[in-house]
């Protein structure tokens, strides 16, 4: 059975002056990306903000990410299940072809969030001269619905779930602008 305390929300650091792209088909819609379909479309991306390369490359969609050389030969080599790397094209802020970077879709999903099961917790400050706040924390689903994918998503969301096993191999091969935070301690955005 899936310990969720071993699962871990995946997303970009936010590092300073990192290179985030943004996609330049309008007609491409979030779930094809979200998926390992092909419509021989060239998936084109472009300079949105940032000049620092990383490994991890935001794209201005939650949980949608493009990812380096480095990245593709680790998820390869690593067998993990549950994603597909497809081809792009991506500009730099000059216009010209910046080389090694393909879009990570997430092709395996689970059941949806359960907000129900989301925990009532008093929050620390998010600034030093705020005060605490009460927030909801967990973001749990079905284990069951879990088909022992490596990489998945939750049902009507673009979270990127990841296991244990992806979080300590990017650790170990220090890939750049990741985070891992345990779905058990995330804060549930999705109950208001």
């Amino acid at each position: 059975m899936l310990d969720l305390n071993k699962v871990f929300l995946f997303s970009d650091s936010d590092k300073r002056n990192s290179f985030r792209a943004q996609i330049l088909n309008k007609d491409i819609e979030e779930d094809y990306l979200f998926s390992s379909e092909s419509k021989d479309d060239e998936i084109m991306f472009n300079w949105l903000q940032g000049s620092q390369f990383y490994d991890i490359v935001p794209t201005g969609y939650p949980g949608i990410y493009l990812v380096s050389e480095k990245v593709q030969i680790i998820l390869k080599e690593a067998k993990f299940k549950g994603f597909s790397l497809r081809p792009i094209t991506l500009k730099n802020r000059k216009n010209e072809n910046v080389n090694g970077y393909q879009l990570l879709s997430i092709v395996s999903k689970v059941g949806s969030i359960i907000n129900e099961k989301s925990i009532k917790k008093i929050m620390p400050p998010i600034v030093s001269w705020g005060d605490p706040y009460e927030a909801n924390v967990g973001l749990y689903f079905d284990v069951s619905t879990w088909n022992g994918s490596h990489f998945f998503y939750p049902d009507g969301t673009f979270y990127m779930f990841v296991l244990e096993e992806v979080k300590d191999l990017f650790e170990k091969h220090k890939v750049s602008n990741c985070q891992f935070d345990k779905v058990t301690e995330v804060v549930n955005h999705g109950i208001r």
